[in-house]
């Protein structure tokens, strides 16, 4: 009930308009007062009203009621005089008022409509625009001229993990981390100039990004009103990249390193039964056994490297198996238990319940033995190296390792997996390089993290139905 007299509130207070007023020139009798011309002009009142609200219809109708209302009066003090003849008037000054004003509210209201109707478009196209915006990956900064934040997208947000508080903020203050070019996007601006393909490369509490930026002057009507500025997120790319180059690089070497070992290996045969017959005709003289003995050393250290880059070059499947990561883990620690528990090393070993995938048992056996000892290594005076194992978003299997060693320099962890990198005195520097390989052989992907000081930690991602992961 409420809600229907709220919804017809201004039509009750016109009718109750032409009650009252219709009671008072009625109690007030018929003769002729100087109230009546007063109480007759009231009438206009709700016709008004009613233009207002229903337009040319609303007046006439309300005329023609209070026309109806007022007759009776009329006829009651009916006498041929002046007086008579302006009442009779004042009823076609009813209509006249109803249709004038009816007429000038139906134009209001047609314009306001057209408004309405223009301004509603313009919210739509607002909105849409905004929604094109907000649907592009990439990230979209507007700012105005004083370099101000006019508008963000969600890419925007999730590449440096900002939010719409930014908005209204001055752009180098929000992303200091854009210094670097300032130069560019002023004289884009300055300029009215594009400027495309800048790379830049930014660090957030989230990690390292490379992005690509590009800058367009925003124009308005031939005036410049600002700049928009778009952030491409290339990281991925990059990796993806370097990591097809890396791959080049290790087929190539892997190629070369055969050719080079079958080559080598003869002459070096050679040498080491020449060194074996003369320390058998030499045994009286001491120091020429001796140097013998360093050449036999060298032969076999030089063999060792052979066969390393040879096993680099092509290493064997041999059989493979469907076989479980934990399981497999386990005996890796059980072989390497007493290596480490001499360094002084605390092994801490997580699992979660993980499927089993097809493997190169003993291909993998290496692959976790080397990051094992490189870890041990990393440190010398003891520490912890904590292995786990975890099902990643239902498709991969994911292992860690993670040590609390002295750490990997930023500038070298590019490098860890190139064939020959080392930072020891000692070593061939193709350990992690057949860690790499052997993880790709599984279509597996292996990502490095360090801090100097802090530790390392390396990734390792097995697919579950043979995905490459997107890591």
């Amino acid at each position: 009930m409420k809600r229907k007299f709220l919804k017809f509130k201004y039509e009750i207070w016109i009718v109750l308009f032409i009650i009252g007023i219709s009671i008072i020139h009625y109690y007030t009798g018929y003769e002729e007062t100087p109230y009546h011309d007063f109480y007759r002009f009231l009438y206009t009142i709700p016709v008004i009203m009613a233009s207002y609200k229903h337009g040319f219809q609303g007046g006439i109708i309300i005329s023609i009621v209070a026309s109806f209302i007022y007759s009776p009066h009329i006829l009651l003090s009916l006498r041929l005089e002046l007086q008579t003849v302006n009442k009779l008037l004042d009823i076609f000054f009813f209509f006249a008022v109803g249709s004038t004003t009816g007429i000038l509210f139906e134009r209001k209201n047609m314009i306001c409509i057209k408004k309405n109707e223009e301004l509603s478009r313009y919210v739509i196209l607002e909105k849409y625009t905004n929604s094109i915006i907000q649907s592009i990956k990439d990230g979209v900064i507007a700012v105005n001229n004083d370099m101000f934040i006019t508008i963000m997208n969600q890419g925007a947000k999730d590449i440096f993990h900002i939010d719409e508080s930014c908005i209204g903020q001055h752009f180098f203050e929000v992303l200091a981390c854009c210094c670097s070019i300032e130069t560019q996007i002023i004289e884009s601006m300055e300029k009215n100039k594009v400027i495309e393909n800048i790379d830049l490369e930014i660090k957030t509490s989230h990690g390292e990004s490379n992005l690509r930026i590009n800058l367009f002057p925003l124009t308005f009507e031939n005036m410049n009103k600002g700049l928009v500025i778009i952030f491409d997120d290339v990281t991925e790319i990059n990796k993806l990249q370097q990591h097809i180059q890396r791959n080049d690089k290790l087929v190539a070497l892997g190629e070369l390193s055969t050719g080079i070992a079958h080559e080598i290996r003869n002459p070096l045969a050679i040498i080491k039964a020449v060194a074996q017959t003369m320390k058998g005709e030499l045994k009286n003289y001491p120091e020429a056994f001796r140097e013998l003995e360093i050449i036999d050393e060298e032969v076999e250290r030089a063999n060792k490297i052979i066969k390393s880059l040879m096993d680099f070059a092509k290493p064997n499947r041999n059989e493979t198996e469907l076989y479980s990561f934990n399981t497999l883990l386990q005996e890796v620690l059980t072989i390497a238990g007493k290596y480490i528990s001499q360094n002084n090393v605390l092994v801490r070993f997580s699992t979660e319940e993980i499927p089993e995938i097809v493997v190169s048992k003993e291909l993998l056996k290496q692959a976790f033995v080397n990051l094992i000892f490189n870890a041990v290594e990393a440190m010398p005076k003891g520490g912890e190296l904590t292995i786990s194992t975890r099902l990643w978003e239902n498709k991969w299997i994911k292992i860690a390792f993670q040590d609390t060693g002295i750490g990997i320099e930023e500038d070298h962890l590019k490098k860890i997996f190139n064939p020959f990198f080392t930072t020891k005195d000692e070593g061939t520097g193709l350990g992690l390089a057949m860690v790499h390989r052997i993880v790709e052989e599984h279509n597996g992907v292996i990502n490095v993290m360090s801090k100097l000081g802090e530790g390392t930690t390396f990734e390792i991602f097995f697919p579950i139905h043979g995905e490459v992961p997107s890591v």
